[in-house]
């Protein structure tokens, strides 16, 4: 999505998202669809997607949200395969092509992560727990959250000693390639981060 021009990549994304049957698509992706539009969570807000426009807003009659936030929602209910949750941890670069990306991945969440939280779990602890994270056993701390429906995503931290910086890392079920291009989880992830962020400041 980095490379190419936002509205290049809508237009792509809604073609797509017309072109599917919307009963097959709540199904895939663990979403409610009725009234001409789907309903879901999305970073722990309540949102609604319209069809066929593709308008993505928080439920309600609420505020419509930004581009990328559009385009990720509208690939998760595109790309959806329904595989069920496995319940098998894997890192970002055994996703399909992650090797690829996994620089860009590292520097838009991974850091971010390690630079808000890594001298304070104490914080990463509260943030989380406030922004509905589940508490997970991986690291000296770790929490999952679901950004989107079917997708578990798990933020590890590992405080530093007298011999190592402190250390993250973001994982992933091993269902994960059948929810969203490889692409897409660095936009989803960086949300995530940024969303803690802020929550975190508040």
């Amino acid at each position: 999505m980095g490379n190419f021009n936002l509205d290049v990549t809508l237009k792509k994304a809604l073609d797509e998202f017309q072109s599917k049957n919307p009963m097959e698509m709540a199904w895939k992706s663990g979403t409610e669809f009725q009234e001409g539009q789907f309903s879901m969570g999305f970073l722990g807000t309540p949102v609604e997607v319209t069809y066929p426009e593709g308008i993505l807003r928080e439920q309600n009659g609420g505020k419509e949200l930004g581009l990328i936030e559009r385009i990720l929602v509208l690939h998760y209910l595109t790309f959806a395969g329904g595989s069920p949750i496995l319940n098998q941890k894997i890192s970002y670069k055994e996703l399909p092509g992650g090797s690829i990306y996994i620089e860009p991945f590292t520097n838009r969440c991974i850091r971010p992560l390690i630079a808000l939280f890594g001298d304070d779990l104490t914080s990463f602890q509260t943030t989380a727990e406030k922004c509905g994270g589940m508490q997970e056993s991986y690291g000296d701390s770790s929490y999952c959250f679901y950004p989107l429906p079917n997708i578990p995503v798990t933020f590890v931290l590992w405080a530093a000693d007298e011999e190592f910086p402190a250390n993250g890392n973001i994982i992933f079920d091993a269902s994960a390639g059948d929810y969203l291009p490889t692409e897409d989880y660095a936009f989803l992830c960086g949300m995530l981060v940024g969303k803690l962020k802020q929550s975190k400041n508040h």
